[in-house]
């Protein structure tokens, strides 16, 4: 496994406990511990860092206006 940041591996560990789920973006982000009305694309750039590292095994889906979804 590729070594991930805390925040990452936080983002991952929440993504796998709703496996098949789409987790709102609010959620994600206090689950990491920023806050919900964040206006930057924090959390979308630690998704796409997840993607890069896990490779297409991940398979980690956007869902449009909700959050993002592990797939199994």
């Amino acid at each position: 496994m590729p070594k991930l940041t805390p925040n990452e591996a936080a983002l991952l560990r929440l993504l796998q406990a709703h496996r098949g789920e789409a987790v709102p973006r609010a959620r994600l982000l206090a689950g990491v511990g920023w806050p919900p009305d964040i206006r930057t694309r924090t959390l979308d750039v630690h998704i796409q860092h997840l993607r890069r590292k896990l490779g297409p095994a991940a398979r980690i889906e956007t869902v449009f206006k909700v959050g993002y979804r592990l797939n199994t």
